[in-house]
């Protein structure tokens, strides 16, 4: 006795009892790249934030809880947190030439939050010339010392071309634990002002030659001997070519020299951040010759 029944032509046996059906093999993941790591990790982060509710900020703690859940180290998370800038850039439409107006350098240092925080304080009002305007907590807050001891010591001992830091706009340091004997270290530096007078500088230098060379094109035009119309529309657009063009050409190079400007600043940054990392003293290294008096003064021999 059969338990199905088999179809005419060339259909199939088909079995009036079904059989169990066979597990579902398990579905494999895609795989990604290191690289592609930060992309999804951020995306998850703003798929997150879209279905949840309530305050669009998180605290700390809240931050330290998902990085676990993640499978990072909280001594991670805390340090991806601190290395987020402490100033932001003024939006400019000369940004695209000239760049963005603040730098900033960060390192893990040894020792105390609380101490370091002092060195740097102590550094930068005896030696670069700040001011405190604003202290809380782990941030500090300094602006240029404007009285006239401080601006004398920072025209002689503080050269234009060599130190960007006593001249900032602002400069923000922060100081944090991350754990047991390491400490997180920013230092943020605003150079709005340099860029605000390096763009109106192109600018004015610009228009000057842009004048020149406008001045000359019209006269070119004014021997040609044109309809008086056709003149005037001549003299305009030769005038206003020469211009537009001059200031084109300076704005760029001004930018180019203030990304110099910018690149040094950085570099400066960087060595203060790797001598305070290094427990060393913070002041720069002396220069070869006052090195070398130095040795000579305490009776040593220069072996460089």
């Amino acid at each position: 006795m059969t338990t199905g029944h088999r179809d005419h032509g060339s259909r199939r046996y088909v079995p009036s009892m079904s059989k169990t059906p066979e597990p579902t093999p398990p579905i494999r993941g895609r795989s990604i790249e290191k690289r592609e790591l930060q992309a999804v990790i951020r995306r998850a982060a703003e798929l997150s934030f879209s279905e949840s509710e309530g305050d669009e900020r998180l605290s700390e703690d809240e931050l330290v809880r998902i990085a676990a859940e993640l499978g990072l180290a909280p001594h991670l998370a805390r340090q991806a947190l601190y290395e987020l800038p402490e100033l932001e850039s003024e939006p400019s439409m000369f940004e695209g030439p000239f760049g963005a107006a603040v730098i900033t350098g960060s390192r893990l240092i040894p020792g105390d939050a609380e101490r370091a925080l002092a060195r740097l304080e102590d550094y930068l009002t005896t030696r670069e010339y700040l001011q405190i305007t604003r202290r809380g907590g782990s941030r500090t807050l300094f602006t240029p010392a404007d009285d006239t001891i401080s601006y004398l010591a920072r025209g002689l001992l503080r050269p234009r071309h060599r130190f960007q830091l006593a001249r900032a706009r602002r400069v923000a340091v922060t100081s944090r634990h991350v754990d047991a004997g390491t400490t997180h270290v920013q230092i943020a530096t605003d150079m709005a002002d340099q860029r605000r007078g390096s763009i109106r500088g192109s600018i004015a230098a610009g228009t000057i030659v842009g004048l020149g060379v406008g001045g000359l094109g019209s006269l070119v035009v004014a021997g040609v001997g044109l309809p008086e119309t056709a003149t005037v529309a001549a003299l305009i657009l030769a005038l206003g070519s020469g211009i537009a063009g001059s200031v084109a050409a300076a704005v760029k190079l001004g930018g180019a020299r203030f990304r110099t400007r910018m690149a040094a600043a950085k570099l400066e940054l960087d060595g203060l951040l790797d001598r305070a990392e290094r427990g060393e003293r913070l002041d720069p290294p002396p220069a070869p010759w006052r090195r070398r008096l130095q040795l000579s003064m305490l009776g040593g021999r220069d072996r460089g």
